[in-house]
């Protein structure tokens, strides 16, 4: 009996998963010309330019009125129901009216350039779903049970003369017991706020052992999407995506027990 309430918990997940093609972010837009590189204005390198430094100069008002908002924001998400699945409608208004005010004290100049900018203080480690405004997938809603969801950087590609990654590269995990979920992607900057997304791979394994894994063919449906990035920190992203989903993510524990730059560094590898 175990084992057959197992086998089908797979199923379903797979199911669910493989109808989004996008468990973490639920998105299914026609595709979208993905952008050239990090540099703002790029048609070939002669008309690049370096973006400027991302972290904005807020006044002492304005940095203690955003720590406020984050701590009220953080406390709503994190006092009402997991990942935000059962919110009622007051305790979701009252969660974004405060994710609102937090994103009107984004510190964080053109995060989607910063995103990708090593050595990717704003990338780097695991973060994990506080609050979301969709049921679907990508919320970890799984039959009468809800999933603990993460993001995790597992690297990047495509570095320029310059030194700057092109293309970051994550995964969106789902964890319910023994049953772990993977959804791999890349991102790359589209504009100063927006990122492209490609999902690119999506993996099940049962007690650490792989037990489905599917390729995405890149032009399909749904497997092409974008995120807007309405706050970054060191410790915490809001997110919206193409299909209006909004996603906030708290830095987490990594996964592993160490992050991609502290592996590459331990290891004495080049990381970028």
């Amino acid at each position: 009996m175990r084992s057959l309430g197992t086998l089908v918990a797979v199923s379903l997940l797979a199911a669910t998963i493989g109808r989004s093609a996008a468990f973490f972010v639920a998105t299914h837009p026609p595709a979208v010309r993905a952008a050239e590189g990090v540099w703002k204005g790029c048609r070939g390198q002669s008309q690049c330019r370096v973006v400027p430094r991302t972290r904005m100069q807020l006044g002492e008002g304005d940095e203690s009125a955003r720590l406020a908002a984050k701590e009220a924001f953080v406390a709503a998400a994190l006092g009402g129901p997991k990942n935000g699945v059962g919110c009622t409608t007051d305790q979701r208004a009252d969660i974004e009216a405060k994710l609102n005010a937090l994103c009107s004290f984004n510190p964080t100049k053109e995060p989607a350039y910063a995103l990708l900018r090593p050595p990717f203080p704003y990338f780097d480690g695991t973060y994990g779903l506080v609050y979301t405004n969709t049921s679907g997938g990508s919320s970890g809603k799984l039959g009468p049970f809800v999933l603990d969801v993460t993001q995790t950087f597992e690297g990047i590609r495509d570095i320029d003369q310059m030194g700057f990654s092109r293309r970051g590269i994550f995964s969106n995990g789902g964890s319910l017991g023994p049953l772990q979920t993977s959804l791999r992607a890349r991102c790359e900057a589209k504009t100063e706020s927006k990122l492209n997304i490609v999902f690119e791979e999506m993996s099940l394994s049962l007690f650490g052992v792989q037990v489905q894994n599917k390729k995405f063919d890149p032009n399909g449906k749904g497997t092409k999407g974008s995120w807007d990035l309405r706050y970054v920190d060191e410790d915490l992203k809001v997110i919206r995506t193409n299909a209006g989903n909004v996603l906030a993510l708290q830095k987490v524990a990594p996964l592993g027990g160490e992050s991609y730059m502290d592996k590459q560094k331990r290891l004495g590898s080049q990381p970028y």
